[in-house]
């Protein structure tokens, strides 16, 4: 069996970084990912899908110190799913994609300018970035099991 994804794309959020208790760095982030229109769509119009994004440990602290929203990626590593139960008792699903290796795509330069555009549209009142579509909220549903990763658990099965 084959579970292996190779994705290329730009970062919807700005990476968010935590710490496992045993101190192993997990940053976390969405990727928008284009998708060829249906033969059936009108002229121009595009799909877009929103996947969440999980890497770990030296390669979790490179994202978060280097990349930023709307930095050009390319992920591979694999989909995983997995459940978990809220504080308030409620089931939760969520499917991620593990990141084995993220690469960057932009140069330096590359990224200041694509930062100094947004800035001078954010000046200008225009928004930053494409908006995610309603995406924020399903993005908060995740944050009770992000921040509670017990000790020693390897919610993957391979760390």
């Amino acid at each position: 069996m084959v579970n292996n994804v190779v994705l290329v794309g730009r970062l919807a959020n700005d990476p968010e970084m935590r710490y496992t208790p045993s101190g192993t760095a997990v940053t976390k982030f969405r990727l928008a990912v284009g998708r060829p229109p249906r033969r059936d769509a009108p002229e121009g119009e595009q799909q877009t899908d929103w996947l969440n994004i999980v890497t770990w440990a030296a390669q979790a602290e490179n994202c978060a110190q280097y990349l930023d929203k709307g930095s050009l990626v390319a992920v591979e590593g694999r989909v995983q799913s997995r459940t978990w139960q809220t504080q308030d008792g409620q089931n939760r699903y969520a499917v991620e994609i593990n990141a084995q290796r993220v690469q960057f795509l932009e140069s330096r330069q590359e990224a200041e300018r694509r930062r100094a555009g947004q800035q001078q549209r954010a000046g200008a009142g225009a928004p930053a970035a494409p908006s995610t579509g309603g995406e924020a909220g399903a993005a908060s549903d995740t944050d009770d099991e992000f921040s509670s990763i017990p000790e020693g658990e390897d919610i993957f099965g391979d760390q």
